[in-house]
């Protein structure tokens, strides 16, 4: 009797229990996104919706979260189409994004995470994280905007995990400036651009594992640069440049690229292959009891139209440990080293270059050591120490 007793207080309390109906999908052919964006406030802060929506969007509530469901399309009609204006905790997911001034903008120390989304067809940026903000971008792209496909300015931050594809954008793909850029786990590629990508004016960039790659590929200049006291960090992960019209990866002013851990750098197919100059550094090592990791960081440098690695005006190229560089068979000169550069190279092949090997001139300092060298040319300016068998003048 007692059992009955329960089962039958338990069957009433489920009766009396409401069932809450599922919030409907919002249709931008019916209602306003712009109104339920405004009016979003306590726990009903997860706004579906679906069809052409007209913008400015502008996005101040803590915690919301956007999703498109089917067709879902944010168009900003010349305005930047959707702003994130402080809000922190802000998602935005599985949605287009087009015809802005600027497509998504993260402003004034905004916190946002783009997931599933494709910006394309805005007038300067496709997406832009400025003035302290930051974001995490996962399986974005962003393509055929004005000027940048991504940019990072103002002292903020993006992190990178799975893809970001920025294609065919009028300027630079990335552009990270007065910021930084942090890949973990991710594939970030920059195809058909003015510049790949630019990490520039005391930014930082980091790849930060093995399963990290940047590929740039096919921009009308240069594929990556690390310039103007920027520094650039590939613990363990590959830089892959090719067919890239100027230069696949330049360092240049004052600026730094390391590779450790096992890093890879492939420089082949472009005009020149891999530049450093104006009192930059370039440090490739590997430590495996320190890094973990096994094996060598490699530069390869290959089959370029003309130089495969130019090290200019004061700029340092420095290898140690287990590290490597090729380079083979590119158009003109292998290895040139001009004008108080400084180079440190163990374990490296510099054979098969069209115009010569190894060129050092004017007040080059070269350390070389357990090298295969073709053919190569230096002048009495130039000072080589180490196990190479070079001397110079010759």
């Amino acid at each position: 009797m007692r059992h009955s007793i329960m089962i039958l207080v338990g069957a009433c309390l489920l009766a009396a229990t409401p069932v809450l109906a599922e919030k409907p999908v919002l249709d931008c052919s019916k209602a306003s996104l712009t109104d339920a964006v405004a009016s979003a406030s306590g726990k009903d802060l997860v706004i579906t919706f679906t069809g052409v929506c007209v913008s400015p969007l502008v996005i101040q509530t803590d915690g919301l979260t956007l999703e498109g469901v089917g067709e879902a399309v944010i168009d900003g009609g010349g305005h930047d189409a959707i702003t994130i204006a402080g809000g922190s905790r802000v998602s935005l997911l599985n949605l287009e994004v087009r015809n802005g001034l600027n497509g998504i903008v993260a402003d004034n120390g905004a916190h946002v995470s783009l997931t599933g989304l494709n910006v394309h067809g805005n007038a300067e940026s496709g997406i832009s994280v400025r003035t302290g903000s930051s974001a995490t971008l996962t399986d974005v792209t962003t393509a055929a905007n004005g000027l940048h496909g991504l940019e990072v300015r103002g002292g903020s931050a993006a992190t990178v995990n799975g893809e970001l594809h920025a294609t065919a954008n009028q300027v630079f793909g990335i552009n990270v400036n007065a910021g930084s850029l942090t890949m973990v786990k991710a594939t970030v590629s920059a195809t058909g651009n003015a510049v790949g990508i630019q990490i520039g004016t005391n930014a930082n960039a980091f790849l930060s594992d093995s399963n990290t790659a940047i590929n740039v590929t096919s921009n009308l200049s240069t594929g990556l640069t690390v310039v103007s006291g920027s520094q650039l960090v590939s613990f363990g992960g590959a830089i892959n440049a090719n067919g890239n019209a100027g230069v696949g990866v330049s360092v240049n002013s004052k600026s730094g690229l390391d590779l450790d851990a096992g890093a890879i750098l492939t420089s082949a197919n472009n005009g020149d292959g891999l530049l450093v100059q104006t009192g930059s550094v370039m440090s490739v090592f590997n430590t495996p009891q320190f890094s973990g990791a096994p094996g060598f960081s490699t530069v390869d440098v290959r089959s370029n139209t003309r130089t495969g690695v130019r090290i200019l005006t004061d700029a340092r190229i420095t290898l140690s440990n287990q590290a490597r560089l090729n380079a083979l068979q590119n158009g003109t000169i292998g290895l040139n080293a001009d004008n108080g550069a400084g180079i440190t190279l163990v374990n490296s092949t510099v054979t098969g270059n069209t115009a010569g090997d190894v060129v050092l001139t004017f007040g080059v300092r070269a350390d070389l050591r357990t090298m295969i060298i073709g053919t190569y040319t230096c002048d009495a300016t130039v000072l080589v120490r180490g196990t190479s068998g070079i001397t110079c003048p010759h």
